[in-house]
């Protein structure tokens, strides 16, 4: 049996591992622990699922897919540990359960977010927003801003990067670049 490593103890200036948001059944602990060779099935999981509905509907073998998003989600694996050799990949949980992934790096610039991901299930419960506002304090204690990618089509969280404040800086066919323009607006929900 493989036990999952412990969560973080601590997160720096972020508040992230006592972050509470509430739902229809009370509170919930949102918490980050380093990512382990165990979790790469439930990432594997995560990354279809961060796909979008297009994908689902090429008309491709059930087992040709599978096989094409696997190599995608290798080359997405690879491709950041070669950009980014000093990131920081965690598993996002809650209530100890994962639920997520949160890939970071931080330079003397900038605290850049390299990937977020939650899972469908647990979209749209304020998660990805109380993440975010613990990454922006943590950016603000420190001077610097948090910059990110988001994909054009990617309009949920477009959202909630504008409502959290960060401006577009940059954009290419693909990609918006955005930047927080100050710390967290919004209280962190922290207990």
């Amino acid at each position: 049996m493989t036990t999952s490593p412990p969560e973080r103890e601590d997160l720096g200036a972020s508040r992230l591992e006592d972050a509470r948001t509430l739902q229809a059944g009370g509170p919930i602990r949102i918490a980050l622990r380093p990512e382990v060779e165990a979790d790469a099935a439930f990432r594997l999981a995560l990354f279809r699922t961060s796909r979008g509905p297009g994908w689902d509907q090429l008309p491709l073998p059930a087992d040709m897919l599978a096989q094409i998003m696997e190599q995608q989600f290798h080359a997405q694996t690879q491709g950041y540990r070669a950009a980014y050799p000093r990131a920081r990949l965690e598993i996002v949980t809650v209530n100890a359960e994962p639920v997520g992934r949160l890939a970071t790096d931080r330079s003397a610039d900038a605290l850049h977010l390299i990937d977020i991901a939650v899972v469908p299930e647990r979209r749209g419960q304020g998660i990805g927003g109380a993440i975010l506002r613990a990454l922006m304090d943590e950016a603000a204690a420190a001077g610097r801003p948090v910059t990110l990618q988001v994909a054009r089509d990617n309009l949920a969280a477009q959202r909630l990067y504008h409502r959290l404040g960060f401006a577009l800086t940059g954009a290419d066919e693909t990609y918006l670049t955005l930047c927080s323009t100050t710390h967290s607006q919004t209280p962190s929900p922290v207990s």
